[in-house]
């Protein structure tokens, strides 16, 4: 039984990814106002989510953890000067692991079989975006 695999078109039009794109988007704008109201921690930090009051931030930072849980206060009680925070009831901290599994230096990456190019360059070519369509003509390479 052979697989339908969704061409550009399909995968650009589904409503989840309508969807994940608007969080995206979503995301990045609180994370514009909070780099805004909390200069200090806007390179150490980035909202997770935001929901039901509850701003959840993250970072990689051990050390800067503590800090945070520390001035919770303060942090809530700027950010809750911004409408979008106005029902801010409160901000969470989290140590974000990275998700990035640590691959071997000397593991070279697999060579793409001829369907995965194949489908690549079809996609390539279906793509109206010249620069997107331009990178996986090179990736299929």
């Amino acid at each position: 039984m052979a697989h339908h695999i969704p061409r550009s078109r399909e995968i650009t039009s589904s409503p989840l990814l309508r969807t994940l794109n608007t969080q995206v988007l979503y995301l990045g704008r609180l994370n514009t106002i909070v780099a805004e109201i909390l200069p200090a921690i806007k390179t150490q930090c980035q909202v997770a989510s935001y929901v039901n009051g509850v701003l959840t931030l993250q970072t990689h930072n051990h050390a800067l953890l503590g800090q945070l849980r520390y001035l919770h206060a303060q942090y809530l009680q700027q950010l809750r000067q911004h409408k979008v925070f106005t029902n801010l009831i409160k901000i969470q901290f989290l140590l974000a692991e990275d998700l990035q599994p640590a691959r071997a230096q000397n593991e070279p990456a697999k060579p793409l079989s001829e369907q995965t190019k194949k489908l690549l360059l079809e996609t390539a070519q279906s793509m109206a975006d010249a620069e997107l369509s331009e990178a996986l003509r090179q990736l299929a390479r």
